[in-house]
C-alpha cells in the first residue's frame, strides 16, 4: 500500500473535494496517513485562527526602534564597505608604488652608462731651449735611480713616435 507525503496531503487539503478522491479514498483505508492528514489540517486551522491584530498592536516606541536599529545597520555597512573600499585603494596604491619604484631601479641599472667623453688636453711644446726640464725621465723623482737602471734613450726622428707614447 502506498503512503503519501506531507506535500502531497497538503495539496489534498488545498484542493476541490472532487479532484482529491483518489487520496481521500485511501484516507479512509488507511489509518497512518489519515493521522498525518489529521495533524496537518491541525496546524493549518490553527494558523488561520491567530489573530493578525496581536502584530499591529505593537506600541509605536516599539516600531520607532525598529526603525533606529534598522538605518543603524544599514549605516553600519555602509561605512563597513567604505572603511574596506578605503583599505584596497591604500594597498593598490602600495603596489602600484613598489612595482613602479622596481621599474625605476631595474631601468637605472639597465640602461648602459654613457662612454664618459675623454678630453684630450694638448700641453704647450716644451721650450726648445731647455729641453732637459721638460724630459720626464730627467725628473727629480728618477734620478736617485739613475744608478740602478739603464735608461734608454731614442730619437724621434728614428722612431717617428713622440716621447711617453706607447705603441
Amino acid at each position: 500500500m502506498k503512503h503519501y507525503s506531507e506535500a502531497e496531503l497538503l495539496e489534498t487539503y488545498y484542493t476541490q473535494p472532487g479532484e482529491s478522491m483518489p487520496v481521500m479514498m485511501h484516507l479512509a483505508s488507511c489509518s497512518d496517513c489519515a493521522a498525518r492528514y489529521e495533524r496537518l489540517e491541525a496546524k493549518l486551522r490553527g494558523l488561520a485562527a491567530c489573530d493578525v491584530r496581536d502584530i499591529d498592536d505593537k506600541p509605536q516606541t516599539f516600531w520607532t526602534r525598529q526603525r533606529m536599529l534598522i538605518v543603524r545597520g544599514i549605516d553600519a555597512r555602509r561605512h563597513h564597505g567604505e572603511s574596506a573600499a578605503r583599505v584596497w585603494r591604500v594597498a593598490a596604491a602600495a603596489v602600484f608604488a613598489f612595482v613602479l619604484g622596481g621599474t625605476v631601479v631595474y631601468k637605472t641599472f639597465d640602461t648602459p652608462k654613457p662612454a664618459q667623453q675623454q678630453i684630450v688636453v694638448q700641453a704647450a711644446p716644451p721650450k726648445a731651449e731647455d729641453p732637459v726640464a721638460h724630459d720626464a725621465w730627467q725628473s727629480d723623482e728618477l734620478r736617485d735611480f739613475h744608478g740602478m737602471v739603464q735608461w734608454e734613450t731614442w730619437d724621434d726622428a728614428k722612431t717617428q713616435a713622440p716621447k711617453g707614447s706607447s705603441l
